[in-house]
């Protein structure tokens, strides 16, 4: 079975913030930053009890990750990964994970190359991992409105998501914004050709992008 990394990595927007940080504020990374570190510490010391959507919105927040490397490293770990270079490809996926806990791709990556490699026990933790990660999303809502839609972080999650989880083909997308949040409305069908319309929060990206242009202006 071949694995698309590209089909996890499409589009979305958003706007809400961590509960410490201030809304809008220049620069917010440094706050996220300290959460992130603080809860991914706990992560890697085997603690499986935090709460894994504050550990997403701090990694997004914080930047902790550059979404673009990532992104290319995540395509080179996919390709390695459907050539059977299971070595390779979980290579590049912990050295995303060493700077990025949170990222859902290299821990779905990594979890099927340890697979592919025979590593039993280590592929479980990844799997479990991503497990935690992904239910924190489903926990959210149930993505039939705007009041229930699931939180999404990044544009990655949210296709990730939709493939990983729910199995579904993406048809297309639209930005809506109602009663002060942003949401991606999201066209898909399953797999009997069924037609869906699902909602995710896109609040954090939002906030990103806009501080992210806030900074801009002020150099």
């Amino acid at each position: 079975m071949k694995f698309s990394f590209k089909n996890s990595t499409l589009a979305a927007l958003g706007l809400v913030a961590l509960m410490s940080l201030p809304l809008l504020a220049a620069d917010n990374r440094p706050a996220a930053r300290a959460r992130y570190a603080e809860l991914a510490k706990k992560v890697r010391a085997g603690d499986l009890s935090i709460d894994w959507k504050a550990l997403r919105v701090a990694a997004a927040i914080g930047e902790v990750g550059d979404s673009s490397e990532d992104m290319l490293a995540g395509q080179k770990a996919t390709v390695a990964l459907n050539d059977g270079k299971f070595a390779e490809a979980l290579k590049i996926c912990r050295e995303i994970e060493e700077h990025n806990i949170a990222d859902e791709d290299a821990h779905y990556v990594a979890w099927r190359s340890l697979v592919g490699l025979g590593r039993e026990e280590e592929s479980e933790k990844e799997r479990v991992l991503l497990a935690a990660l992904l239910q924190s999303i489903t926990d959210s809502g149930d993505g039939k409105s705007a009041k229930t839609a699931w939180f999404a972080t990044t544009i990655r999650e949210t296709y990730l998501y939709m493939g990983a989880v729910l199995n579904v083909q993406f048809v297309d997308h639209r930005t809506w914004k109602q009663d002060g949040h942003y949401y991606d409305v999201v066209e898909v069908k399953d797999q009997n050709g069924k037609q869906m319309i699902l909602w995710f929060n896109a609040d954090t990206e939002m906030q990103r992008q806009m501080a992210a242009g806030e900074r801009a202006v002020q150099k």
